[in-house]
């Protein structure tokens, strides 16, 4: 069995990723980390219990396992990240940005999802009894056996998420988000260009 590093200050951390190594296990738990750039990390099965990573990025993070409990993840960016089967029990994600990531099998018992983002993201089999997801938004969300018992959704809205495949569904269903347009800068392009055009003609004709 592996045995746990324990990381005694942020600097120790900021140096192991300079060197990228590998922190599968570490023992990062209680450490101030907000702010920093977490890319490409092996980090299975750490602890991280009570760390800070308010405005962290995770971008292709393997967290799988890992303990999040009681963190402090408030505004961070998450993306293409690993966390099957994370503890994130009470931790704060208040306003953090989540996209095509795996939380499957987690944790998120009592955890702070308030004006959280969810995109294109797996909750499947994650319990997130309690949990607060007020004024937050899930678009393309698999929700296929959540535990969503007691969970407060009060003014959140979704797209694309089919809440009838949960486990336990929430009692108060969130508003729909509206569809995305992706026509919409094509055709404020175009009219762009067209103004533009117009105005070079008046300018021509004004000269001559």
């Amino acid at each position: 069995m592996r045995e746990m590093t324990r990381f005694a200050s942020r600097a120790q951390v900021l140096e192991a990723l300079a060197e990228h190594r590998d922190l599968t296990g570490a023992d990062l738990s209680g450490l101030d980390l907000s702010g920093i750039k977490l890319i490409g990390v092996a980090m299975a099965g750490a602890s991280l219990r009570g760390a800070d990573l308010s405005s962290c990025l995770l971008d292709g993070v393997d967290a799988a396992g890992a303990d999040l409990s009681g963190a402090q993840v408030a505004g961070a960016r998450i993306k293409d990240t690993n966390l099957w089967q994370a503890d994130l029990s009470n931790a704060d994600l208040c306003g953090a940005r989540i996209k095509d990531t795996h939380l499957g099998g987690s944790r998120l018992r009592g955890t702070n999802l308030a004006a959280a983002g969810l995109v294109g993201s797996s909750l499947n089999e994650a319990d997130l009894t309690a949990a607060d997801l007020t004024g937050s938004s899930l678009r393309q969300v698999d929700v296929a056996g959540a535990n969503l018992s007691g969970a407060t959704f009060s003014g959140a809205r979704s797209a694309g998420v089919d809440w009838s495949t949960a486990r336990v569904p929430p009692a108060e269903f969130p508003g729909s988000l509206p569809e995305p347009r992706p026509w919409l800068p094509v055709v404020l392009g175009c009219a762009a260009a067209v103004l533009l055009v117009a105005a070079l003609k008046w300018k021509a004709r004004q000269r001559s």
